[in-house]
């Protein structure tokens, strides 16, 4: 039965794609999922592979062209195909072509849409898929134009979906057998090397507000507790991670030197550390799988990996990895691309700062995500889109999951009370006693110059804030350093006034003090508007 290639659909917003050249000549056996012709479309070319097989009958596609998707481009014949039924296939195929192209030349943008074309390769009408093999391909999620019909005229019954299920199922399956992790190190220093010599390396790092999902983590933990369920943020990042890949598909592929492949499903790696080295498991269609689902997949291939466990397939067909040092104290950093994917995932650690909210200060946890992608595929805006969309869904987790944010005081950086200088008098004074060892006459200076911020009434709301400030820094209490540093610029203090304040503890604290000011001193200035 004669047998019609389309133009595929190779992305969401594809519309047309461009016959670079083809890969087989008129004449020649076909295989089914060989690569039958190459496409471009936007800034990569593509191979595509043959959903039939056969012999090359016809081409009607011509390379240099741009077609619209779903129409036909070439025809394929099976052994013991009629001649004439084949012309027919053809002269029906080119009608249909021609018909898709009327309104322009060369592929050109129609004012009408074009009649849809079906994507399986069937032009005669209906009667070529019984309605049992269309629902069973259609639960399976099958396309039919790769399945060979063995009813009447070729048409596809149920037991050829499954047959075709069946054998799809036998090539996946492989033998288990460990993977040996001797000579691993070579091995990771050889694909590094690759990857950064084969790929346009560009590193995208943003900030990510983790508070409300350090809250909704919270919840789920003590909704699953009689299960014993204890949810990681990495179990989180994998399932958001999944959910923007779907909606990015481009950042979902695999490349290799000058073509691309959009992966059919999505696979995020977890990258786990070893003493041999570094090896990356795949969580498997992650979109259509629960939370719970995929925290015990990544708990279950780490606890593997570690053993010496895994079966290649595990390890193998990833489409995007994510990669985590927060627990190492790592910030931001840019990780290499897992070749043959296009893009790969950096997490650092989570940290704690404050920042205004609604005109109070809190204390939020932030932490740094860092986005290396290969720029011959991805542009920077699109990926500056996914990250934004991963970040999005990290900050707002509520809906994703049917909660609503607990009520809770805790972030709330209080600006009286227990952070107020008189409370900062205990540990001045244990850092007093010390300085006095080393340095008798800067101590009583210095206790001179601050002893009005504990008193009442010597000195203005301005000036005992700016003090406390320098007493904060000296005590290395971050929270009332942002207490002090708010509570001065809300009296009238300026940035300017706030750094010199800072620099009586720098001079007289040293490299602690140094570093306080560099980090939550100016991060306070600039959250507070100075």
């Amino acid at each position: 039965m004669a047998q019609i290639m389309l133009m595929p659909k190779l992305g969401l917003t594809m519309k047309k794609g461009k016959i670079v050249s083809w890969l087989k000549n008129e004449g020649e056996t076909v295989a089914l999922g060989e690569a039958l012709l190459e496409v471009m479309t936007e800034k990569v070319n593509i191979k595509v592979e043959s959903p039939y097989k056969g012999v090359l009958y016809k081409i009607i596609g011509a390379p240099g062209s741009n077609y619209p998707i779903s129409v036909p481009l070439a025809v394929l014949a099976e052994e013991g195909d009629d001649a004439a039924a084949l012309e027919v296939a053809l002269d029906e195929a080119k009608s249909v072509l021609q018909a898709a192209l009327a309104g322009g030349s060369d592929g050109a943008e129609k004012k009408k849409e074009a009649k849809p074309v079906k994507p399986f390769g069937v032009f005669a009408g209906a009667g070529k898929v019984s309605p049992r093999a269309a629902k069973l391909a259609d639960k399976e999620g099958v396309a039919l134009g790769l399945i060979s019909g063995s009813g009447p005229n070729g048409k596809v019954v149920e037991e050829d979906v499954l047959n075709y299920i069946a054998q799809v199922k036998g090539e996946t399956t492989s033998e288990l057998r460990p993977i040996d992790p001797q000579s691993m190190r070579g091995v990771i220093a050889d694909r590094m090397i690759k990857s950064r010599r084969e790929a346009a390396h560009v590193t995208l790092m943003k900030e990510v507000d983790m508070t409300s999902l350090k809250d909704v983590r919270e919840q789920l933990n003590a909704l699953g507790a009689d299960k014993r369920v204890k949810f990681s943020f990495t179990d989180f990042l994998v399932k958001f991670t999944g959910q923007a890949l779907a909606e990015f598909p481009l950042v979902n592929s695999r490349s290799t030197d000058k073509e691309i492949e959009l992966a059919k499903s999505i696979n995020v790696g977890v990258a786990v550390a070893l003493e041999e080295g570094l090896v990356v498991p795949n969580v498997k269609n992650v979109p259509i799988l629960t939370l719970e689902q995929i925290s015990a997949k990544i708990k279950d291939l780490a606890a593997r990996a570690r053993n010496s466990e895994l079966d290649p397939s595990e390890i193998e067909q990833g489409t995007f990895t994510i990669t985590n040092l927060g627990a190492y104290g790592v910030e931001g950093f840019t990780p290499i691309i897992n070749r043959p994917e296009t893009a790969i995932l950096g997490v650092g650690t989570i940290k704690q700062k404050p920042i205004m909210v609604e005109s109070r200060l809190e204390n939020r946890f932030f932490m740094t995500l860092s986005l290396s992608l290969d720029h011959r595929i991805i542009d920077g805006s699109l990926a500056a889109d996914f990250l934004g969309r991963l970040i999005e869904m990290l900050e707002n987790p509520y809906p994703w999951f049917q909660l609503q944010p607990q009520a809770s005081d805790d972030l709330v950086i209080k600006t009286g009370g227990k952070e107020t200088p008189h409370d900062l008098l205990e540990a001045f004074t244990t850092g007093l006693e010390a300085l006095k060892e080393e340095n008798p006459e800067l101590a009583i200076g210095f206790e001179g110059l601050m002893a009005p911020v504990f008193c009442e009434g010597e000195l203005g709301i301005m000036e005992k804030e700016l003090m406390a400030v320098a007493v904060a820094i000296y005590a290395k209490c971050e929270f009332c350093i942002a207490a002090h540093v708010y509570n001065a610029m809300n009296a009238g203090a300026s940035g300017e006034q706030v750094l010199e304040a800072a620099g009586v503890a720098v001079a007289f604290g040293g490299g602690a003090a140094m570093a306080y000011t560099v980090t939550k001193v100016r991060a306070c200035i600039n959250a507070f508007g100075g």
